[in-house]
């Protein structure tokens, strides 16, 4: 920037005479450019730029002219000739080593000496970028050269070589994009929070175990099946997700959180490497947590029998995410003017258009997938796993049946599926459904023929697994209000990143109590009238409803995020 004001005066003038006034980066857009990045990680990543670079330039400038500095000359150093610069030093700059040796011998040091440093190399920066060159570049103390290692007829263009990048890189980072970029994706990524709270939760596993137990995560995908590595390990309490953020390096944590998925050539596609292990470690619940220091996770296919609660809450939430991604964009179609009119516009469409087609196949290949764990007619589904509220209010015990709707028509005034789902009440008709299912379970007096084995081995998988609730030791105080509407959502991933307070639980059981309580007035032969059915109980049902339960896309009715669906996953075996 000095030496650009300098002008003349400057040693380096004609190298820098020379270098191009204005730019096609995210940053030289006009609002009829930005229009196509709407919606695009790179129209937020131009925004987040804009704003670290205009908050470097503040302190910067804060730096330089103190207090009886020449005010003339201050007003030349505006905002613009900084955006200038910092344009030049990202797109032209090269990566090179912090000390050289000038001819007379003399070494040139930049910052501490060790490591990079980003150069300017005149001549060397019109090279313009292809991912098939081969280049090859030589750094030492003395010399710096760029080798090109294969033949190039006379008067063709010599070509320079980025390294793969994708279009959403070769956009922010030089101004223009790849039409077929076989480099190109989707960019992924967890908030600084999450990220740092699986780092230390890898961290304190790899400390725990021998190192022939390491498993390199599988992320590779085809159009038929899924084979990720999913760890298990401990749960993230609503906003507890370290005790100290400090802790940990954040820059590090953030530059170690880049992660994509990309579409193959065998029509397949594939996640960065880890992302689908870290994600499982971060929707895991108390009870996978509880055994990942016991078990050795594998990879596995999505439809054996290894399927999982927490593979289901990976796949579900990876999908949620991308549908996220791509109604963002898709939301500014109507935007649009019918063609590109420049040629930043032209590069903006083409990453638009590839992160669309990337979205769309993998949520094409997912969504299938997913819909074979979930359909009617599914192994899974067959064998009762993966449960939804239809699936209760259909194919319960008979005589469990007819007393849960009744306590549904006592809490909720209505046993419809599409009613309770309006009201809120999901998680009522589950625990409620749960809580009669373990009452049904103990009865001696229960047909053996009439309840599916497959419940049974879920009950008594949850008693192993969540501890027994004590006696009754809480009055029961009927609350002013119910409550069964008012909860906030549960702590996901996708739907936060902090992770929100719940309501208190216990209030919660008590509001359910008083429908049960107001059911068994009305049918005094109800299940449900068993002193064994009290807050505590009510409660230990509430929490596994939440814990074993998954925020499911709804594939048939709409991507709009209200039609997420709750379900549960019936585990029922030891890994």
């Amino acid at each position: 920037m000095k030496q650009n004001l300098l002008k003349e005066q400057s040693p380096w003038w004609p190298y820098i005479n020379s270098l191009p006034r204005s730019f096609s980066t995210p940053l030289w857009y006009d609002d009829n450019d930005l229009i196509w990045l709407r919606g695009t990680n790179l129209g937020n990543a131009k925004e987040v730029r804009e704003d670290a670079w205009r908050q470097e330039y503040e302190n910067t400038m804060q730096l330089l002219f103190t207090d009886g500095f020449d005010v003339e000359q201050k007003r030349l150093w505006t905002w613009e000739p900084y955006l200038w610069a910092a344009t030049v030093m990202t797109t032209r700059s090269f990566s090179g080593p912090a000390s050289f040796n000038r001819n007379g011998g003399e070494s040139l040091v930049a910052g501490d000496g060790v490591g990079r440093c980003p150069v300017l190399i005149p001549g060397l920066d019109l090279l313009n970028h292809s991912p098939s060159a081969k280049v090859s570049w030589v750094w030492d103390a003395n010399v710096c050269a760029l080798r090109v290692e294969e033949s190039i007829p006379a008067g063709r263009q010599v070509w320079n070589n980025y390294d793969p990048k994708s279009n959403e890189e070769l956009i922010m980072g030089y101004g223009f994009s790849l039409p077929k970029n076989i480099s190109d994706h989707y960019s992924l990524g967890f908030s600084p929070a999450i990220a740092a709270y699986v780092k230390a939760t890898k961290a304190r596993r790899l400390a725990r175990k021998p190192s022939s137990d390491t498993v390199q995560s599988q992320s590779t995908m085809g159009p038929d099946d899924i084979q990720p590595k999913l760890d298990r390990g401990t749960v993230r309490r609503g906003g507890q997700v370290l005790e100290s953020l400090e802790d940990f390096n954040v820059e590090e944590i953030l530059e170690q959180n880049i992660h994509w998925v990309r579409l193959l050539e065998n029509e397949s596609f594939e996640f960065s490497p880890h992302f689908l292990q870290n994600f499982s470690i971060a929707v895991e619940n108390p009870r996978e947590a509880c055994m990942a220091d016991d078990c050795s996770a594998s990879k596995t296919h999505l439809s054996d029998g290894d399927f999982s609660r927490n593979k289901l809450h990976v796949i579900c939430a990876v999908i949620m995410i991308l549908q996220k991604g791509q109604r963002a964009i898709r939301k500014h179609d109507e935007d649009l003017p019918e063609a590109p009119q420049n040629s930043k516009q032209v590069d903006a469409a083409r990453y638009r258009d590839s992160q669309l087609r990337i979205l769309g196949s993998v949520l094409d290949s997912m969504c299938e997938c997913l819909k074979s764990v979930t359909a009617a007619n599914s192994p899974e589904a067959s064998e009762h796993r993966v449960v939804q509220l239809e699936h209760i209010l259909r194919n319960s015990p008979k005589s469990l049946l007819k007393d849960l709707r009744g306590v549904l028509n006592a809490g909720l005034r209505t046993r419809d599926p599409i009613k309770i789902r309006e009201r809120g009440g999901v998680d009522f008709a589950f625990t409620i459904w749960l809580c009669g299912l373990w009452i049904y379970s103990q009865s001696d007096l229960r047909e053996e023929d009439e309840i599916n084995p497959k419940y049974l081995r879920w009950i008594r998988f949850l008693q192993h697994n969540y501890a027994e609730p004590t006696e009754e030791s809480i009055d029961h105080q009927r609350p002013e209000d119910l409550v069964l509407a008012m909860r906030a959502d549960w702590f996901d991933p996708v739907r936060s990143a902090s992770g929100n307070a719940e309501p208190d639980s216990t209030f919660i059981a008590r509001s359910y109590l008083d429908a049960v309580q107001a059911a068994g007035e009305k049918r005094p032969q109800s299940i449900y009238n068993d002193g064994r059915i009290n807050v505590r109980r009510l409660e230990w049902c509430l929490n596994i409803i939440k814990k074993e339960g998954v925020w499911c896309p709804n594939l048939d009715q709409g991507e709009n995020e209200g039609d997420d669906d709750w379900v549960l996953f019936l585990e029922v075996g030891d890994c």
